[in-house]
Order: C-alpha cells, then sequence, then structure tokens
C-alpha cells in the first residue's frame, strides 16, 4: 500500500468529516490508499455511510496527539503516512505533490505542505527553523513570518497539522515521544530525524486548508500544555539549566497566560 492517513479526532467532529470529504474529493482513486481515525473522545464516533473505508480505533479517553498517532501507526500498512488534523482540507493535488518529493532525493524523510488559514493568506508557524532554548525566547521578542521559496526548500521542522513521512522512518524513530501531550512533538521528531542525516522539506505548490484551534474551546488549557511541551522540549535537547532559565523568563507570561486570561 502507497499511502496511509492518520487523524486524531478530539472534540472535532464536524471538522473530521469535512476533512474526510476533502480526502475523497482530491485523492486520486489510482492511490491505493488507507484511512485511520484515533478517536481520543470519550464517545464513540460515527462516521458516514460514504466513508466506510475509514478504520476506527476508539480509544474513549483524550490519551493526546502523539500517542494516538503511535497506536495508529501500528495498524498503518502505507509506505508513508500523512499525518493530518481533523480541521485541515486537503487542496487539490496536496498528496501526490508531497508523495513526489521522496523520489527526488532518497534522505528526504519529512515533508510538510503550506498550511493556508482564513481569506487565501498562508499561517506563520507551519515550518521554521530549529527551536532552541534563544529562539524560544527570541520568538516573543520578534517574530518575522518567513518567506516561502518557490521550489521545495529544506527546514528544520514542519507542522504535525499536516505531515506525511516515511513509515519506516517514522517508526524506526519511536514514532511521536508520548510525554507530550500535544505541542512540540513535531518539532521533537523532526530534530530526531534530522539528527539521524535525514531531510525535512516543504512543497510550496501542496497546500492544505487548517481552521486551527478548533479542539480546546479553553485557551488557558491550551497555554499550559503548550508551555509544559516547550519545557520537556528543552530539557530533553538542550538539558535541565536551559529548561529553567527559559521557565523563568517566561515565568509572567504563565501567570498571565494559564491564569489570568479567560
Amino acid at each position: 500500500m502507497l499511502l496511509t492517513i492518520q487523524i486524531v479526532n478530539y472534540n472535532s467532529r464536524d471538522n473530521l468529516h469535512a476533512c474526510l470529504r476533502s480526502i475523497r474529493e482530491n485523492i486520486p482513486e489510482q492511490i491505493n490508499l488507507q484511512i485511520i481515525v484515533i478517536n481520543n473522545d470519550k464517545e464513540k464516533l460515527e462516521v458516514y455511510s460514504e466513508e466506510s473505508r475509514v478504520e476506527l480505533i476508539e480509544k474513549n479517553e483524550n490519551i493526546g496527539f502523539g500517542k494516538a498517532h503511535n497506536i495508529g501507526s501500528q495498524a498503518a500498512k502505507g509506505k508513508y503516512v500523512l499525518f493530518l488534523n481533523p480541521d485541515t482540507k486537503l487542496f487539490p493535488s496536496a498528496v501526490e505533490k508531497l508523495l513526489s518529493v521522496f523520489s527526488k532525493d532518497e534522505k528526504i524523510g519529512i515533508v510538510g505542505p503550506v498550511h493556508m488559514g482564513e481569506n487565501d493568506i498562508s499561517e506563520e508557524e507551519y515550518f521554521g527553523w530549529q527551536r532552541t532554548p534563544l529562539s524560544v525566547i527570541r520568538a516573543k521578542i520578534w517574530r518575522k513570518r518567513q518567506p516561502i521559496p518557490n521550489d521545495v526548500f529544506e527546514t528544520d521542522w514542519v507542522s504535525g497539522g499536516a505531515l506525511m513521512a516515511k513509515k519506516d522512518l517514522f517508526l524506526d524513530l519511536g514514532g511521536f515521544d508520548g510525554n507530550y501531550f500535544m505541542y512540540f512533538e513535531d518539532v521533537d521528531l523532526c530534530l530526531q530525524a534530522k539528527k539521524k542525516g535525514w531531510k525535512i522539506v516543504v512543497h510550496p505548490e501542496a497546500k492544505i486548508f487548517h481552521k486551527s484551534g478548533q479542539s480546546f474551546s479553553c485557551n488557558r488549557k491550551k497555554k499550559k500544555y503548550y508551555y509544559d511541551s516547550q519545557a520537556y522540549y528543552i530539557k530533553k535537547n538542550f538539558g535541565p539549566f536551559w529548561s529553567w532559565f527559559v521557565k523563568i523568563l517566561r515565568f509572567p507570561l504563565y501567570v498571565r497566560n494559564v491564569y489570568c486570561k479567560r
């Protein structure tokens, strides 16, 4: 089988059906395709009859993004796996363009598309350069939109909201680190891949629509997950000193975003 698409559902049922519809409408039948949905909702998921080819894995609890995808990958049969958020929609030819990059360079292990938001404007943070303690600090002070080249280009990480990887590479890396509940597991996965000599690229002509931030209604909870994952990422990859250093510097932001904002 050529391709497995994996989607983790949590509180995103309407978006999920729109995502599945975009898969059905924009992936040619000649692409041998498997679709796996891992349901992190407490209530069982009903998939529309026209999506009968979807394989459901019911967890009945929110076990997190990475752990859910790791479970799905054990059932994946594709040579490549496309991890998709339920609040995404594929543009025409996006999958074919993503698949095409692997034949250009055997060292390409992971590829991501361009994420389009409202009003056909590309999102800011769906790829980037290596996240380091200093870059994390600098991003809070100065943020600049990165220009998008016209051809396939290398980067240090791509967003797990739409990330295609060689399945053998994903499994060899041990999948996503399950210590991340959500956020930074994609950055970390790409970093581990690069350490082993693999290339991470973006295909600028492959596009998806991303209606981000749909799973969690509580912004404070999302911020806490983000900060917790950020601290773990820095500690894992740069050591406990830098983890504590960043925690101290961001403390006012942490209090404001986790405890003061609604």
